[in-house]
C-alpha cells in the first residue's frame, strides 16, 4: 500500500512540469488573443493601432473628433466596442467552463453541464415570458430589469427540483441528469409555445438570446459580469477541496464530515445564479460548459484545485476564438453558433481520446 501511494505521489508529481507549461502556453495565447481581438471590428484598425490607443488611454489620453477623426474612431471602436466585449468573453467563458467543472464532479457525470440539466432552458424561458408577454415575476420593474430578474428566478427552478426529487428520492447521478433533460425539453417546448405567438420584433429577439451573442456587452455590463465571475471562481476554488471528497461518494462524504446534500445545494445554487446572469448578457452559448473541462481534465486529472481555475482559462479561450470568427465574418453570426461548431468536433475528438479508466 505504502509503495502504492510513493508511486502515486510521483506519477503526481512528474506531471507539474508539463501541467504549468500547458498553462503557461494557455495563458499566452489568451494574452494574445485578446489583444490581437481589440482590433477585430468592420472599422479597420491594425495591431499596433489596437495597442498604441489602450496606451494613449492608459495615459488619459484621447483624440479629438474633429481635429484627428481616424484617431478618435479607432479609439471609439478599440476602447468603447472591443474591449468590454473582449472583457465580456473572460467572464462568461469563466461562467460556463467553471460551472460545467463543478456539475461533471457533483454528479459525477461528463455529460453535465447547465446546458444539458436545463438551466440555460429556463432562463431562457424567464427571458421569454419578458419579451413576448411582458410578464414578470416580480411587478413593478422596468423591462430590462425584469427580463434579468425572470432569468434569475428561472434559472433557479431545475436546480431545485434536482436537490427536491434528490431529498425525497435518492437519485443515482445519471437520474439526475436526466430529471435535468426533462427539465430542459418541458421548458423548452413551453418557449417554442410562446415563441410561436410572438410578434415578429419579440420573435428576433428572443431568436438572438437563444444563440448567444457577445455584441450586446457594454462598459455598463462588465462590472456585474466581473463580480459574479470572480465569485464563482474564487468559490468554487475554495469549495474545490470538499467537491474533491464528494467524487469518492455521499458515503465517503459523510465519514469525512462532508454534509454531501448541503454542498449540493450550495453548487447548484451558485452555478443557477451565474448561469442566469451570462444568459441574461449573452443569451445562452453552448458546449462551453462540457467541452472546456473535459479538455483540461486531460492535463489536469480530476484535482478540483487545478481543475476549476484552469478550465476558466479554456472556457474563455473558446469563447474568445468564436467571438473573434464571428467579428472577421460578414454577416453578424452569433457567438453561440461558432462555439457550437467548435465544441461539437473538440468534444468528440477529447471523446475517443480519453482513456476508459478517465475520469467518470
Amino acid at each position: 500500500m505504502a509503495r502504492r501511494k510513493s508511486a502515486h505521489r510521483k506519477e503526481y508529481h512528474s506531471k507539474r512540469p508539463m501541467q504549468l507549461a500547458i498553462i503557461s502556453v494557455l495563458l499566452a495565447v489568451l494574452a494574445v488573443l485578446s489583444v490581437y481581438s481589440l482590433s477585430i471590428n468592420n472599422f479597420p484598425v491594425s495591431f499596433s493601432e489596437a495597442i498604441q490607443a489602450i496606451i494613449n488611454r492608459i495615459n488619459g489620453i484621447v483624440p479629438d473628433r474633429n481635429t484627428d477623426y481616424i484617431a478618435w474612431m479607432i479609439d471609439q471602436v478599440v476602447i468603447e466596442i472591443n474591449s468590454p466585449r473582449t472583457i465580456g468573453a473572460f467572464m462568461v467563458g469563466t461562467i460556463l467552463a467553471v460551472s460545467g467543472a463543478v456539475m461533471q464532479t457533483i454528479t459525477r457525470n461528463p455529460l453535465a453541464e447547465p446546458y444539458t440539466i436545463g438551466i440555460s432552458s429556463a432562463a431562457l424561458f424567464g427571458v421569454t415570458l419578458s419579451i413576448a408577454l411582458g410578464i414578470s415575476i416580480i411587478p413593478g420593474l422596468t423591462r430590462d430589469l425584469a427580463t434579468g430578474t425572470n432569468a434569475m428566478i428561472f434559472a433557479m427552478i431545475p436546480a431545485m427540483v434536482i436537490l427536491l426529487i434528490t431529498s425525497i428520492k435518492k437519485l443515482s447521478p445519471n437520474m439526475m441528469i436526466l430529471v435535468g433533460i426533462g427539465m430542459m425539453y418541458l421548458f423548452t417546448s413551453i418557449t417554442t409555445l410562446i415563441k410561436f405567438n410572438a410578434n415578429e420584433e419579440a420573435l428576433h429577439e428572443i431568436y438572438a438570446w437563444s444563440l448567444g451573442t457577445m455584441s450586446k456587452i457594454g462598459w455598463e455590463d462588465v462590472l456585474p459580469m466581473a463580480i459574479t465571475a470572480l465569485f464563482m471562481l474564487l468559490g468554487f476554488t475554495f469549495l474545490a477541496g470538499r467537491i474533491n471528497v464528494l467524487m469518492a461518494g455521499d458515503k465517503v462524504c459523510q465519514s469525512l464530515g462532508v454534509n454531501p446534500v448541503i454542498l449540493r445545494l450550495i453548487c447548484f445554487t451558485m452555478v443557477s445564479l451565474g448561469v442566469a446572469i451570462a444568459v441574461f448578457y449573452t443569451g445562452t452559448i453552448g458546449f462551453v460548459g462540457l467541452v472546456a473541462p473535459h479538455i483540461t481534465r486531460l492535463f489536469t486529472g480530476n484535482n478540483n484545485k487545478l481543475l476549476i481555475p484552469v478550465s476558466a482559462l479554456a472556457g474563455t479561450l473558446l469563447i474568445l476564438v468564436g467571438d473573434v470568427i464571428v467579428r472577421m465574418l460578414p454577416g453578424g453570426l452569433p457567438a453561440g453558433v461558432i462555439t457550437a461548431l467548435i465544441g461539437s468536433p473538440l468534444f468528440l475528438f477529447f471523446l475517443f481520446k480519453q482513456k476508459k479508466n478517465s475520469s467518470f
